[in-house]
Parts: C-alpha cells; structure tokens; sequence
C-alpha cells in the first residue's frame, strides 16, 4: 500500500465521521467533527491511501500552550495492525516538535490492553487516572509523552 499523510480539513467531514462511525461506534457527532476539523488550534491528520483517495485513519489533537492534547486516533477496522496508527502518531510526535511543545497527553480506556500496550511502545507513560470518563462507565488512564522541547 501506497500511504500519505495529509491536514484534513471541512471538506473531510463526511469521511471523518463514516471512519469514526466505522472504527469507534461514532465518539464523535457530526457537529463535533465539524469543530474539530475548523479550528485553528486543532490538528486533524489522515492517513489515505493513495491509489484510492481513501482515508483510513485519523490522528486529532488541541494546541494547548506549549502541549499537544491527542483527542481521537483510529483506525479503520480492515487496515488495523499493519502500523497505520504508529505512521499516524510519530507524525503527530514530529508535528508537536516543530510546535515546540513540552509534552503529549491523551486519555485512554482502562480495559483497552492493545491500546495502552501501543502507547507504552510509543513512550507514553501513565500520570493519572479519571473515573466514569466513557459513555459505558469505562475508566480512563491518563498517559504523556516529553518531547524534550523544554529549554
């Protein structure tokens, strides 16, 4: 497979919110996607393929000062574990460099082994610990990764 990485913007919307349906059940309404993909402070990469034009995953993030808030990274369910996610996130990793930021942060389910064994692979380590944080009642652990940027 031939992949890129691109910004995605408004005129991704519909296919941010068909990968979401597909890959999370739909975390996200259509509304916000739409913020998501507008504001200047976000950053919404995509992985396509590029013989298809088809988008097979997302990385989404908040600038907040000098940190990077991931707030939605998948995958569509057929091209999982083939390293779409790793693609995705050392290119946010690069991104937040160039941002200068300090830090990446993200939240994920408790229960969720495969994703926080990624993220461990990826050098996030646990800081903290929210109760009830998903729609099922689902824990979330609390991850960051340095990115060395601080002077």
């Amino acid at each position: 497979m031939n992949l890129t990485i691109i910004e995605l913007g408004i005129m991704n919307l519909n296919e941010c919110v068909d990968l979401d349906q597909k890959s999370l059940n739909g975390l996200w309404t259509k509304p916000q996607w739409e913020k998501e993909l507008i504001d200047p402070k976000r950053i919404c990469l995509g992985i396509i393929e590029l013989k298809t034009k088809k988008l097979l995953g997302i990385c989404s993030a908040w600038l907040v000062i000098d940190e990077l808030h991931i707030t939605f990274i998948a995958v569509h369910p057929f091209h999982q574990r083939k390293g779409l996610g790793r693609f995705l996130l050392t290119n946010l990793i690069k991104r937040s460099k160039s941002l200068q930021t300090n830090s990446i942060h993200l939240e994920v389910k408790n229960n969720n082994e495969t994703a926080k064994a990624f993220y461990k692979s990826m050098g996030f380590k646990t800081v903290g610990y929210r109760s009830n944080l998903y729609k099922d009642g689902s824990d979330a652990l609390i991850l960051k990764k340095e990115t060395n940027n601080k002077s």
